[in-house]
């Protein structure tokens, strides 16, 4: 790892080779002693070092070295990060660190992430242990949706079979109209969608978050936070409910995760900045 020492065997006969600007990438921390998940891959670097621990007290690190004269954000690099941090979380409580945390050195991941927030640390992860993410997200069948819209909105209908055969300059405002009309159904379809998919499933997480359904079919996209002792249940009914939408909305389950979307809030010690 990049705190290791290095023996210095530069002499006047022979000049120092240029060594690469370096880094600690920082993954997650976790409680000491926690055993690393084996041959998983960390964020690229041209370095042989795989993934290491820097422990400080009650806690510990996730770190890899990284060349820091190279922009992360390449697709690499994100698969990377979240791969570390979900195999971690299959046998460990976890605190993922933001995509991108570089810190100097080990020495720097020690003295300056670690100690002065290991109470904070503690109290997080112990918060956490025993809990996962589940994302739920799903995607309309387009074609069996907007029949359904137009079935139940007598407007939406009337102004189709308006336009129908119609040329579009000619029909151009109603157009207009209807893909308005259609966008808004859409958008109301999918708030009833988000609120069924919490009265289904949320009596079996212990926190949720409604996050945007995203792209044209989008339907809903829901995190979870799910005890352990819970998940066969949460899994029963995430099953009961893409039964019940067959046909209308195709739901897909990703988890178990990093608890990426539910860490605890960063309470400052006693006169503290936060």
């Amino acid at each position: 790892m990049s705190g290791e020492a290095n023996m210095d065997t530069t002499t006047e006969e022979q000049p120092a080779a240029t060594t690469e600007a370096v880094g600690s990438y920082v993954y997650g921390i976790v409680p000491a002693g926690t055993r690393l998940p084996e041959d998983l891959e960390p964020v690229p670097h041209d370095g042989e070092e795989g993934l290491g621990l820097v422990t400080s007290g009650r806690v510990a690190a996730v770190v890899s070295d990284v060349a820091t004269d190279r922009p992360l954000g390449t697709r690499k690099d994100l698969t990377a990060h979240e791969r570390v941090l979900n195999a971690l979380a299959q046998n460990s409580a976890v605190l993922p660190m933001r995509f991108g945390a570089v810190v100097a050195d080990d020495d720097a991941v020690a003295d300056e992430l670690l100690a002065p927030h290991e109470d904070y640390f503690v109290r997080a992860l112990e918060q956490m242990t025993g809990l996962t993410q589940f994302n739920l997200r799903g995607d309309y069948v387009q074609e069996a949706v907007l029949a359904r819209i137009v079935q139940e909105d007598p407007e939406i209908d009337r102004l189709r079979r308006q336009i129908a055969g119609v040329d579009e300059d000619a029909a151009y405002y109603d157009r207009i109209k209807l893909g308005e009309a259609i966008s808004h159904a859409f958008d109301s379809l999918r708030q009833q969608d988000a609120d069924a998919t919490l009265d289904a499933l949320e009596r079996f997480a212990v926190s949720t978050v409604v996050k945007e359904a995203g792209g044209e079919n989008g339907a809903v996209h829901v995190a979870f936070l799910v005890r352990e002792d819970h998940r066969t249940d949460f899994e029963r009914a995430v099953d009961d409910l893409g039964d019940a939408w067959e046909g209308r909305v195709t739901l897909r389950l990703v988890g178990p995760t990093a608890a990426f979307d539910f860490l605890p809030e960063y309470e400052a010690p006693d006169g503290g900045d936060g």
